[in-house]
């Protein structure tokens, strides 16, 4: 199954998730935002996991 709702598209989620991700990270869409889009409910909050450190995160933000 695939999402396709349009919260996942919204261009500051996804510079956020590209600038991450350029950064050699994993960067992870988790919790409730996927748990809601499978049941057809609506996203409130979005919640993300990655294997880059909160500095690397930081860094990897203010630099793109």
């Amino acid at each position: 199954m695939r999402i396709t709702e349009t919260w996942i598209t919204e261009p500051g989620l996804q510079a956020l998730m590209a600038a991450i991700s350029q950064g050699d990270h994993a960067i992870y869409l988790v919790g409730g935002c996927v748990r809601n889009a499978l049941i057809g409910q609506p996203v409130s909050d979005i919640d993300l996991a990655t294997d880059a450190t909160p500095a690397e995160v930081t860094a990897l933000c203010e630099a793109a």
